[in-house]
C-alpha cells in the first residue's frame, strides 16, 4: 500500500515508530550467516549480575525448517551478532521459539490481536530480499481463516517447497490445515525475508507474526495464538508435583447410582509419597479422584492435563473415600521438568 503523507509531522512520527519496532526485530541466519527471515524479541527475563538476560525470539516454523538446524545466528538492529537455540516448534500454527542470552535486548510491545478491527492501519517490519529493517504499511482486510480457494505460500519458501503438492495436484495436508486457522489478513506487501517479522498496530504493538501470502494479501499469526504457544512451551519445561501415583479405575454401578455419579471411571490413588503436597492435604491411598476444580476426571490422562493447566494454584479435589464424597484443598509444587 502506498501512502503520500502531506503532513511532515505525521511522516516523522511514522519514521520514529519504524525505528522503535526495528529495535525488537532480529535477522535469523543459518550457519553460513545467510538470512532466512526475521524474528521478534518477544520476552526478556530479568538480567543476571553481568547484565545479560535470557530472551525468547519468535519466528516461523518454516524459517527454522529451511535452515535445518537447532542453533541459529542472529543479527540485532544494532548489528550485534548472537547465537540462538531452538526450544520449541509448532508446525500447525507455523511458529517457532528460539532462546538467546545477551545484554541490551529490547522486547517488543505486545498488543491484543482480539481487539484489532478491519480497516486499522498496520505495519510490517522484516528483511525482504536482504534489505534489513524494511518497512511496509497497509490496513487490516480481515480477521478470519483464509478462503478455501486461496493458495497460501510461505513468505520464505522452504527448501522443499516445490515438492509440497501431491501427485494429483491437490493441496497438501499442512496447507489444508492452515486454511482452518484464524489469520490477520492485511494488504501489506511481503517478500522473502519478511517471514517471522512483526505485524504491528499504529502504536507499534505487535499483533501478529507475518507468515504466509496468498491472494495478494499477507497472512499473520495473531499475537493471541503466539501467547498460547508460549504458555504451552512454559508448561513443557515445568511439572506440577502432587506426590501421588494414580490408576484409571471403574466405578461400581451400585455406587454410581447411590451417589448419582454419571461417570463410569475415575482416577484411583494407589500411592502417596511421604512429605508430599498430597500427604499434607490429607490424601490417602484408596481415595478416588472424581474431579479437579469442578472438572470431571475419568482417567489418568485427564488429571494430568488439568494439573498442567492449573500450574501452581490451589486446587480443590472432589474425592470418594469409603463410599462417601468429600473435598480437599491441595497446593501443588511446581518443579523444573527433568
Amino acid at each position: 500500500m502506498s501512502i503520500a503523507f502531506q503532513n511532515n509531522s505525521l511522516s516523522e512520527e511514522l519514521a520514529d515508530l519504524a525505528e522503535q519496532i526495528r529495535a525488537s526485530v532480529v535477522q535469523v541466519q543459518d550457519g553460513g550467516r545467510r538470512g532466512f527471515g526475521a524474528g521478534i524479541i518477544w520476552r526478556v527475563e530479568a538480567p543476571d549480575a553481568g547484565g545479560e538476560a535470557d530472551a525468547t525470539i519468535i519466528t516461523n516454523a518454516h524459517v527454522v525448517r529451511a535452515a535445518g538446524d537447532k542453533t541459529f545466528n542472529m543479527q540485532l538492529a544494532d548489528e550485534r551478532k548472537l547465537q540462538g537455540t531452538l526450544i520449541a516448534v509448532d508446525p500447525a500454527h507455523d511458529l517457532a521459539a528460539l532462546r538467546v542470552h545477551a545484554s541490551g535486548l529490547q522486547p517488543a510491545q505486545i498488543g491484543d490481536s482480539t481487539k484489532l478491527r478491519v480497516g486499522e492501519l498496520v505495519l510490517a517490519v522484516g528483511h525482504p530480499l536482504g534489505r534489513v529493517g524494511a518497512l511496509t504499511v497497509g490496513v487490516v482486510a480481515a480477521r478470519a481463516p483464509a478462503d478455501p480457494d486461496t493458495r497460501l505460500e510461505p513468505v520464505e519458501p522452504a527448501k522443499d517447497a516445490r515438492k509440497q503438492t501431491t501427485a494429483d495436484g491437490d493441496t497438501p495436508e499442512r496447507e489444508r490445515h492452515l486454511h482452518g486457522l484464524d489469520f490477520i489478513q492485511a494488504d501489506v506487501r511481503l517478500y522473502p525475508g519478511n517471514s517471522g517479522g512483526p505485524l504491528t498496530d499504529s502504536q507499534g504493538r505487535v499483533i501478529g507474526v507475518n507468515s504466509m501470502v496468498g491472494g495478494g494479501l499477507a497472512f499473520a499469526v495473531p499475537s493471541r495464538v503466539v501467547e498460547q504457544f508460549l504458555a504451552e512451551v512454559s508448561q513443557a519445561t515445568t511439572q506440577v508435583y502432587l506426590g501421588v501415583q494414580v490408576l484409571t479405575a471403574p466405578l461400581p454401578a451400585a455406587l454410581r447410582q447411590r451417589l448419582n455419579i454419571q461417570q463410569e471411571t475415575a482416577a484411583l490413588i494407589v500411592e502417596v509419597e511421604a512429605g508430599s503436597p498430597a500427604e499434607a492435604a490429607g490424601v490417602i491411598v484408596g481415595d478416588v479422584v472424581l474431579a479437579v476444580q469442578g472438572q470431571t476426571v475419568q482417567d489418568v490422562r485427564q488429571i494430568t492435563r488439568f494439573l498442567r493447566r492449573a500450574g501452581g494454584q490451589n486446587l480443590t479435589l472432589s474425592l470418594l473415600r469409603g463410599g462417601e464424597r468429600l473435598e480437599l484443598s491441595l497446593l501443588p509444587e511446581v518443579r523444573a521438568a527433568a
